[in-house]
């Protein structure tokens, strides 16, 4: 036959004891400082570079929740240092659950921080863009290097009309090219050189 037991009155879950909540802090406190320190090494080895590539939102973004991630860390191993010294009688066990909670959200906000930082669309690259100096002149625009034995220029559509900035896609042989400079914007040197005859 089945014995009738009664029913357990209250809470059925043990009330910890004060050493054990301390010793409970103890361990979050020195795994949450562990944790601190090795995403802030992390951080401070690896730089801003990894950033640096993002549009400026997403840069803003990721330091927001970055400085918002180390806070709520710092919070948590700041309540789990006075739970692990509080006196017996004190809230040891509220304190350890509160930095619980901060860990959590804090380390959720790095995580997140990061993940934008990698699923982040980089900013546009800056065009490359060339001046050429070759027998008829000078000429300016995206430069690629094909078909063999011709250097193309190309037209960038932000760059103004002026007389140097290539208006369709041109062929010049690398046997008359006397130079090549990288430049920001294609704007006419104060002289031109006399075109060869």
């Amino acid at each position: 036959m089945t014995e009738d037991r009664p029913a357990p009155e209250g809470d059925t879950d043990p009330v910890p004891s004060p050493d054990a909540v301390r010793a409970q802090a103890a361990v979050w406190r020195n795994g949450l400082t562990a944790v601190t320190a090795l995403l802030a090494a992390a951080l401070i080895i690896r730089g801003p570079g990894d950033l640096a590539d993002l549009h400026w939102i997403a840069q803003v973004l990721a330091g927001a929740l970055l400085l918002a991630g180390f806070a709520l860390l710092v919070r948590a191993v700041l309540l789990a240092v006075t739970a692990a010294a509080a006196p017996p009688a004190g809230p040891a066990a509220g304190a350890v659950a509160t930095a619980r909670r901060f860990a959590v959200a804090g380390l959720g906000l790095v995580g997140l921080a990061v993940l934008g930082g990698w699923l982040a669309p980089a900013a546009a690259a800056p065009a490359n863009l060339v001046q050429l100096t070759y027998d008829h002149g000078i000429i300016c625009g995206l430069v690629s290097l094909e078909p063999d034995g011709y250097v193309t220029v190309l037209p960038d559509p932000g760059q103004p009309a002026n007389r140097i900035t290539a208006k369709a896609r041109t062929l010049v042989p690398i046997s008359s090219i006397h130079g090549m400079t990288e430049v920001g914007v294609c704007e006419p040197p104060a002289t031109l050189p006399t075109p060869a005859p």
